[in-house]
């Protein structure tokens, strides 16, 4: 399984396309999916790696409520992707809005160990101070869980 580091801030086109960064292109393959990701920003998982998460839906009750409702945040937005020779993909418009991200702007694309993910650099910028200055509970949460 890939894993995905380190952040690069991209300048977005007139179109809406993004250079991928070749270290996480590389490891993304040549088809990879999009969707809607958790406090808006844009997932970017390998087709092997979304294919895992789709399984992981079977399991378990079918109509759990909190499942459903997952699968249609993640799922209803979901779209294969590929990159062109230059290595740019068009970011979907659905996506792009979801995320905030406008044409002729900049947007941090990061690896996230499993996955990718792509951010209003704006957006982003501010959920990194609140981070930053909530240190002590992201040390409290790694303590939880032993790193």
């Amino acid at each position: 399984m890939a894993l995905f580091q380190g952040g690069s801030t991209i300048a977005v086109d007139d179109k809406g396309r993004v250079i991928i960064p070749m270290r996480l292109r590389a490891s993304l393959g040549e088809r990879f999916t999009m969707t809607r990701g958790f406090d808006g920003c844009v997932f970017v998982f390998t087709s092997e790696r979304w294919a895992e998460l789709a399984q992981r839906f079977e399991q378990g009750a079918t109509f759990d409520r909190r499942k459903i409702k997952l699968q249609r945040f993640l799922f209803s937005a979901a779209m294969e992707v590929t990159t062109d020779n230059q290595g740019r993909v068009a970011i979907p418009q659905d996506l792009r809005e979801w995320a905030k991200i406008e044409p002729n702007s900049e947007v941090v694309i990061m690896g996230c160990a499993n996955r990718v993910e792509i951010w209003a650099k704006n957006h982003f910028d501010k959920l990194m101070d609140e981070a930053l200055s909530n240190s002590t509970e992201l040390m409290e949460y790694a303590s939880e869980i032993g790193i």
